[in-house]
């Protein structure tokens, strides 16, 4: 399984990016808690999981400035 591509979030809103990024945390907290419960587990995920939260938390900052700028 490769990581997520950026180019994949060009059609998203803010809001809709807001609620990915609150998905990708909980799942994360999911995740850290499966790790330390020594439970099945993909050490593979945290890293996925890791690298959408920058990529949504990146796109996020990306449209704030824009519209700032177009004010």
């Amino acid at each position: 399984m490769s990581l997520p591509k950026f180019d994949a979030l060009n059609n998203t809103d803010l809001l809709e990016i807001e609620n990915q990024i609150i998905k990708a945390k909980k799942e994360l907290l999911f995740l850290r808690i499966q790790k330390a419960n020594f439970s099945r587990f993909s050490p593979h995920l945290l890293t996925h999981t890791k690298h959408q939260i920058s990529q949504l938390m990146t796109k996020r900052r990306l449209l704030q400035l824009k519209t700032l700028n177009q004010k």
